[in-house]
């Protein structure tokens, strides 16, 4: 058993305004925890990466328990049981759930540090373990969740998706696109913006830096959005909302391009929209549709086996990167689902 267990701990809360970025976080090793009777020992193998990590480290109320000083960094991964003393788990199960910014994580059975309660077994993992971390883990849930249990997208749907190309994003225009939907991305880059068209099959993009949405639109959708999957709030949002269609649902999962804004953020002044459209706008996260998770994986490895489903994963090496992986979610500088390689896979899982 190893000695050493890296870590990542939040060494100061972000002032108003600022950035996530290393001097928030301090690197460091601590000791692996003796595992206590209920509990397992998991080794990391991969780290997600989600705005709401930044969320954590804010004072103040939010949607999840937030992290105090000198807590290790929490983030959603993938990782090894290494040690168990509960019949629930076997050593070498591989498990998906809350670890932390670290080599290895001691699970208790109890709230008293983090819990087992958080991780899941993965009996169909397969190698690369990040895919199982992404496209069929949380991202790919929401995606699949999100969009076809609240939005119901119908075939011939003209559907927009903002922050196309991140994890979410990526993954609900391609699922879109299988369900028959007219995809309709928004990136920041003439590359971002190829690659939904050419690799993940979205019908068309626009670059919201360089073009002007509103009539980008009304060019690419004259008869209206039917459905509006938006990850980022603010006057994208305002602007997407005054091209709706009769009857449109708008899907609030996001609002990364307000993050950093302190204060009350204002509302969209074209939700009036809502009311002449007759259209429902709803917020939603994939914790509201746990029960639905296993009919999610179903037909996302599905589609994963047919080829129909791209995986979108941007891997990042090594853990002494998580700061700078978890920064680019708001400079742009990501591509799919950031995930942050901690070690090698382990030998005898299946191939993807």
């Amino acid at each position: 058993m190893a000695t050493r267990n890296r870590q990542w701990r939040l060494k100061r809360h972000p002032d108003p305004g600022e950035m996530m970025n290393r001097d928030l976080v301090a690197w460091g090793e601590g000791h692996i925890e003796e595992v206590p009777r209920g509990g397992i020992l998991v080794r990391t193998h991969c780290l997600a990466t989600s705005p709401a990590q930044f969320g954590y480290m804010k004072p103040g109320p939010g949607l999840f328990e937030k992290i105090h000083i000198g807590d290790v960094i929490r983030a959603r991964g993938i990782g090894q049981v290494m040690e168990s003393r509960t019949p629930d788990f076997s050593v070498g199960d591989i498990v998906t759930g809350s670890l932390g910014w670290q080599d290895y994580t001691c699970l208790h059975p109890e709230s008293a540090g983090q819990s087992i309660k958080t991780v899941q077994k993965e009996p169909h993992a397969i190698s690369p373990l990040h895919v199982t971390l992404g496209t069929l883990g949380v991202d790919g849930y929401t995606a699949y969740c999100e969009l076809i249990n609240v939005a119901k997208p119908k075939k011939g749907d003209t559907l927009l998706v903002t922050a196309a190309a991140g994890g979410i994003g990526s993954l609900v225009g391609q699922v879109g696109r299988i369900l028959g939907c007219c995809v309709i991305g928004i990136a920041g880059t003439d590359e971002k913006c190829a690659w939904i068209c050419d690799d993940l099959g979205f019908d068309a993009a626009i670059n919201y830096k360089t073009e002007d949405i509103d009539v980008r639109l009304a060019q690419l959708a004259p008869q209206g959005i039917d459905v509006f999957f938006d990850n980022v709030g603010g006057e994208i949002m305002n602007t997407a909302l005054a091209h709706i269609a009769l009857h449109a649902r708008v899907i609030i999962c996001g609002w990364i391009s307000t993050d950093y804004k302190e204060g009350p953020i204002p509302g969209p002044s074209n939700y009036t929209h809502l009311l002449l459209k007759r259209a429902s706008m709803i917020g939603t996260i994939v914790w509201d549709h746990i029960e639905d998770w296993p009919d999610a994986s179903r037909h996302l490895r599905q589609w994963v086996k047919d080829g129909v489903l791209i995986p979108t994963e941007d891997i990042t090496e090594g853990l002494e990167n998580a700061p700078d992986a978890l920064a680019s979610l708001f400079t742009g500088g990501n591509r799919g689902n950031k995930i942050i390689r901690v070690a090698p896979d382990p030998e005898g899982l299946g191939i993807l």
